[in-house]
């Protein structure tokens, strides 16, 4: 699954100060990260490939420059090829719509409860 990438405090610094121990490259990546950046968004920009982008955001995750979360997945990597049953679906409809029936009458009584336990 992919993976989103956000830059540091860490990061922030060294891209900032423009630190030589981080190399050019690693700094260029730096300074397109915001949060929770596509790497995909980002490779275009960079002239780099897939793989070098990867390694390189790797590298920058391992000595805690950038950090990453998994993303969420997309329409495109949703299974829609499974079977479900309706009469299930409508059952569990039926059952939120009963929670949450406001049909009933209201009585000061337990408006007044409500206000006590309230307080």
């Amino acid at each position: 699954m992919p993976r989103l990438y956000s830059i540091t405090d860490a990061g922030r610094r060294a891209y900032e100060g423009q630190s030589t121990k981080v190399p050019l490259e690693c700094r260029r990546v730096l300074g397109l990260l915001g949060q929770e950046t596509d790497p995909r968004d980002i490779q275009p920009r960079l002239g780099l490939s897939e793989s070098g982008l990867g390694e390189i955001l790797q590298e920058l995750e391992r000595t805690g420059l950038v950090k990453s979360v998994e993303a969420a997945p997309s329409t495109s990597d949703l299974d829609f090829t499974g079977s479900f049953n309706i009469a299930e679906i409508q059952a569990a409809q039926e059952e939120v719509r009963k929670q949450l029936d406001f049909t009933g009458k209201l009585k000061a009584e337990d408006l007044r409860a409500a206000q006590q336990k309230k307080k």
